[in-house]
């Protein structure tokens, strides 16, 4: 009955907010307080209470939007890397990729970031064959180590560490044989440039299976 009164909205939204209500009631004044009063934290308050309803197109667009207007780097590298997640959840890898190295351009050090572009990886390599396929894993293995004791640091992300073990494990399992390097004249420690899928022109480092 308020219309667009912004103190109502900001009021109502604030209480159901912290009810954790996620009703059709809750988007209609969500939504309209965002229009009046545009924030990173309604954006990606929004865009949660969308991705648990599995309203992805909504969440990626209260997300993308909040990128535009933020210019906090701290809060950027959150959003990337949410934009990466929500991006994967969709099968968009591609963008899931881009997200994510844009996460890791603003802090290397990000714990998410390099667990979830490692999986990237391993999906795109699966239009490859052979060595170039192969040797995806030695990349997503490198960004796992990476990841894990990132993750490990902090309780929000240590609940991934179980998965990045397992997924470790696996991909250091896949890498190339022994065979399989010397017959493409690849020795053990050689540097290798990936030219497969969403790795393609990283370089990394030759290791045939359960050696590294």
């Amino acid at each position: 009955e308020s219309g667009d009164d912004e103190k109502t909205l900001s009021q109502a939204f604030g209480l159901l907010s912290r009810a954790g209500c996620e009703s059709d009631f809750f988007f209609t004044v969500g939504e309209k307080y965002y229009a009046l009063k545009p924030s990173s934290e309604i954006a990606m308050y929004l865009a949660q209470a969308f991705q648990n309803q599995k309203n992805y197109d909504k969440a990626n667009q209260y997300l993308r939007e909040s990128l535009a207007v933020e210019t906090d780097p701290v809060e950027r590298e959150k959003l990337f890397a949410r934009i990466g997640i929500l991006e994967m959840t969709t099968n968009h890898f591609a963008e899931a990729v881009s997200s994510f190295r844009e996460a890791l351009a603003i802090n290397p050090e990000n714990a998410l970031a390099p667990f979830f572009l490692a999986q990237c990886y391993v999906n795109g390599a699966s239009g490859c064959s052979g060595l170039a396929r192969d040797a995806v894993y030695w990349v997503a293995y490198d960004l796992l180590q990476k990841a894990i004791p990132l993750l490990e640091a902090s309780p929000e992300t240590a609940v991934h560490v179980d998965t990045a073990k397992k997924l470790a494990g696996a991909y250091r399992a896949a890498f190339p044989t022994k065979e399989e390097c010397f017959f493409n004249e690849l020795n053990d420690g050689s540097t290798y440039v990936v030219n497969c899928g969403y790795a393609r022109g990283i370089a990394t480092t030759v290791a045939h299976a359960f050696s590294k």
